[in-house]
């Protein structure tokens, strides 16, 4: 019977990234999210360079672990709702919710779970992380906040819902509250408090601490630090039937006129006016 290989091509590895700055170096991947003039926001074409890195991360055999982290004065400010409110204006879908773009994929699918990363990530909070930005750090194993930065949710405040259920397994479920229905925000003190990250870096030496873990996992068996990271995420996870539910739910809500309201008034910086449809 025949024996069939698949070894990794280095040549494959993303480059030019439009949205993403990708490097490898000493068995760590630096992903940086590079939309500094958008606090880093995600919109369909992020998610995709996103997805691009977690794919080259899970295939490269010499990637032990991952660094993420966002240019300038913001680790990922969620989603781009300027973005989406540009295309509810046309009467359009934004390119990863249109099932018939070749980019659908609901959600974004810019997460490393979209993809099953085994790899540890560490993530390093410069600034804030709201929305999609705080799923992503919550995403990575392990977190380091520098001393000014915030997390929060903030999905409420433009008519959207996004996937609380994730947060209420993954957070205390009385601070997950907090910032899915006040839209609180959490300090590094608080954060770290709870158990939420690994450490608080002074101004400046975010990346120093950040390496520091990693090169802490470096030092384990890369297929031990493997096994250990799916059942990380196994232990993590919530019902799939759970999920199903949360994403039917995020896409009722992201079809209502509340939800083009809140897109609206956020690109026009306004209070939104709900009104219940």
């Amino acid at each position: 019977m025949p024996t069939y290989k698949a070894e990794y091509d280095p040549s494959t590895a993303p480059t030019d990234l439009e949205n993403v700055k990708y490097e490898k170096r000493n068995h760590i991947a630096y992903v940086t999210i590079n939309r500094p003039e958008r606090r880093n926001a995600l919109h369909s074409f992020a998610y995709a360079d996103l997805r691009q890195c977690w794919l080259d991360m899970k295939r490269d055999p010499d990637v032990y672990v991952g660094i993420v982290t966002g240019a300038g004065q913001a680790f990922c400010a969620g989603r781009d709702i300027k973005f989406l409110a540009e295309y509810q204006a046309q009467g359009k879908l934004t390119p990863h919710e249109d099932p018939t773009n070749p980019m659908y994929h609901w959600g974004g699918g810019g997460q490393p779970t979209d993809v099953e990363l085994d790899k540890p990530l560490v993530a390093a909070i410069n600034g804030f992380a709201v929305g999609v930005g705080l799923s992503l750090a919550l995403n990575c194993q392990l977190r380091v906040m520098e001393e000014d930065a915030w997390l929060g949710d903030q999905h409420t405040n433009v008519g959207r819902l996004g996937a609380p259920q994730r947060m209420y397994r993954g957070l205390p479920r009385a601070t997950a509250a907090y910032l899915t229905l006040c839209n609180g925000r959490l300090t590094p003190e608080a954060a770290y408090s709870q158990g939420i990250i690994n450490k608080i870096a002074k101004k400046g030496e975010l990346m120093a601490e950040a390496e520091k873990l990693a090169e802490m996992v470096c030092d384990g068996s890369p297929l031990a630090v493997q096994a250990a990271v799916r059942l990380y995420r196994l232990a993590a996870d919530s019902d799939e039937s759970l999920n199903a539910y949360a994403r039917a739910l995020d896409k009722e809500i992201a079809e209502t006129e509340d939800s083009a309201e809140g897109s609206r008034a956020f690109k026009e910086k306004r209070r939104p006016e709900w009104r219940l449809r």
